[in-house]
């Protein structure tokens, strides 16, 4: 709950400011899921969340460059070689996969939505490192 109270305020502020930048928050669902209840998977580890988003909305912003929004393929071409990257990189992580298809739906997410997305994986991070080490 914290942690999405967090983001969500965060993310309503900077939508105020910008009026159209804001936090992506549906591939955070699946992280506090991850990092709340699967905490021993190593898919929740900070290692892989954080590389993991890194390298797959990366992907997304690249493919976006060269085939249109128009195109069908986009999407689920830029989810395959995230996939695929997260793996042979060994920096798995679902919800990744859930971000670069996210991504690569719509011209509108740039490099600045992959710095607020990324900050919003630190806050995210932080915030249940914090919790799950205060459990122990």
């Amino acid at each position: 709950f914290i942690t999405m109270l967090i983001l969500s305020v965060l993310s309503s502020s900077l939508k105020n400011a910008t009026g159209y930048r804001y936090i992506i928050l549906p591939p955070f669902g699946a992280l506090m899921t991850l990092q709340y209840g699967l905490t021993a998977a190593p898919a929740s580890q900070p290692r892989n969340a954080l590389y993991g988003q890194i390298v797959s909305v990366s992907i997304a912003l690249v493919v976006n460059t060269f085939i249109p929004s128009t195109s069908y393929s986009r999407v689920p071409l830029t989810t395959a070689l995230a996939i695929a990257s997260m793996c042979k990189l060994g920096v798995i992580h679902p919800p990744a996969g859930a971000a670069a298809a996210l991504f690569a739906s719509d011209d509108r997410f740039d490099v600045a939505f992959l710095g607020l997305f990324l900050l919003g994986n630190l806050i995210a991070i932080s915030t249940a490192i914090l919790i799950n080490n205060l459990n122990d």
